[in-house]
């Protein structure tokens, strides 16, 4: 016996059950800091250490720890059949 459940929820509605922070004002923040930079034309702008910086700063988050450890413990489940193609 076969049963398939379908559920179509949103990504924010993933986030808010499964307790992850709203990081949507963060993300536009960051997104804002690169562009302004960009249009600016600061000279040696480099993107790497610029997001390097933001994402020291996004680990002091709460709920990324657990956002981490789901995604560890999601790829240490992952699960392929005989044939090597994902279930």
């Amino acid at each position: 016996m076969k049963v398939r459940l379908e559920f179509e929820v949103s990504a924010k509605e993933v986030r808010q059950i499964i307790g992850l922070p709203d990081v949507e004002q963060l993300q536009r923040e960051v997104i804002d800091a690169i562009r302004e930079r960009m249009v600016a034309g600061v000279e040696g702008f480099d993107p790497l250490s610029l997001m390097r910086s933001f994402i020291s700063v996004a680990q002091s988050f709460p709920g990324v720890d657990a956002l981490q450890k789901l995604m560890r413990a999601a790829a240490s489940r992952a699960t392929f059949s005989g044939g090597g193609t994902p279930e």
